[in-house]
Formats: C-alpha cells, sequence, structure tokens
C-alpha cells in the first residue's frame, strides 16, 4: 500500500505558520483580481501546490490547482468546475502533484525523464 497518495497535515500546518511569519505575499498575488485563495496542499522544496477559485473563467467560476514556483510565478496545473465534485478531482490532483514533487526531490540528479 505504499502507492496510496496520502496528505500530509503537519506540512499544512507549517506552511500555515510559515505564511504569518511571512506576511504572505504569495497568498497576497494570488488573491488579486478575480481568483481567491482556497487552501494549501502542501511545499517540496522551493515549490507549494495550492488551490484557488477563479471567477473569470468564461464558462463560470472554476478551481484551478496551482504550483508557485520561485519569485512568485504560478502555474495551473489542473482545471476543474467550481462544484462539489470538482473540488474532489481538486483535491486529488493537488495531492498527486504533491506526491509527484516528493518522488522527484528524492531522486538524485542524474535521472532520465521520458
Amino acid at each position: 500500500m505504499d502507492n496510496v497518495i496520502r496528505p500530509d497535515f503537519q506540512r499544512a500546518a507549517r506552511a500555515k505558520a510559515k505564511a504569518k511569519a511571512w506576511g504572505n505575499e504569495t497568498r497576497a498575488h494570488r488573491a488579486a483580481g478575480t481568483a481567491r485563495y482556497v487552501k494549501t496542499y502542501g511545499e517540496v522544496g522551493l515549490y507549494a501546490v495550492s488551490l484557488v477559485r477563479d471567477r473569470s473563467g468564461s464558462r463560470g467560476d472554476i478551481y484551478q490547482v496551482v504550483i508557485d514556483g520561485p519569485g512568485g510565478q504560478v502555474g495551473p496545473v489542473g482545471i476543474e468546475p467550481a462544484t462539489a465534485d470538482g473540488m474532489f478531482d481538486a483535491d486529488r490532483i493537488g495531492m498527486a502533484v504533491i506526491r509527484t514533487l516528493e518522488l522527484v526531490a528524492g531522486r538524485p540528479e542524474d535521472f532520465d525523464v521520458a
């Protein structure tokens, strides 16, 4: 059962404490405009995976799973409709991205990517 994705709730607590200590500039940047921060799935190295709700979509409200990179660069990796099912799917995407980042971070520098 080591292939099951489990959320790391301690990491989320550390991320919240860190955000409070630093004034949370990244979250404030995301909250500007029509996007609203919902939650953070976790951090691996210099990257944080979060969920935002964007109200500017042409088809209505959407959830975006985003990766915050160094320098405040934000890139969406998953987009779901802003419904209960969409939240469920976004949570699965967020946990899968965190687990993938953990696996990549644990590998040696010299690996091939297919």
